[in-house]
């Protein structure tokens, strides 16, 4: 196997759901580095308007846009938010420690935009910016991606990899069958 530039990569996203930036932005990082932690936030909403989707099923859904070998690479938690952006660096990064006492200490933190970036400053000497508002690439939100799911656009399927369509379609009646 090639050396990587980076040993281990951290990411935290809601990914609700995940789109083509996620996956952009995740295949930046299987290229890059050995090692990839996804952390993803907001575990304790699900069912909501801005979390529709469950830890598990967010996980699912991340889990099958990569093959296997990309997959043995890749680790997915969930955490709970704290609501405090000063502490959630330290916070997630002890989250890891306790969670898995046996990875390597991220040396690499990947952001969409610089915003995102600031609350991991003081802990990783390497920040890697995947603008999300790239003009080569399409703009895609969370927050757009719902509402089309939401009102039945089906231009939201041209914002998600493929190989998840099925499962947000899924995952949808379910929820409309809880309403």
């Amino acid at each position: 196997m090639e050396q990587k530039k980076y040993q281990s990569g951290l990411v935290v996203m809601r990914a609700q759901p995940p789109h083509i930036g996620h996956e952009k932005l995740i295949r930046r990082m299987l290229f890059e580095c050995e090692k990839i932690t996804i952390i993803l936030g907001s575990v304790q909403e699900q069912g909501t308007e801005r979390n529709p989707y469950s830890y598990t099923q967010r996980k699912a859904m991340l889990q099958k846009m990569f093959n296997e070998e990309e997959s043995a690479r890749i680790k997915i938690l969930g955490i709970f938010d704290i609501n405090n952006p000063t502490e959630w660096s330290s916070f997630v990064l002890d989250f890891i420690k306790e969670s898995m006492p046996d990875i390597i200490r991220p040396d690499v933190y990947y952001a969409g935009s610089a915003y995102d970036a600031q609350w991991f400053r003081k802990d990783f000497a390497n920040i890697v910016i995947e603008n999300r508002v790239d003009y080569s690439f399409p703009y895609v939100s969370g927050s757009m991606v719902r509402d089309m799911i939401k009102i039945g656009d089906e231009r939201w399927r041209n914002f998600v990899p493929k190989a998840i369509h099925e499962m947000i379609e899924e995952f949808s009646q379910q929820q409309k069958g809880l309403a």
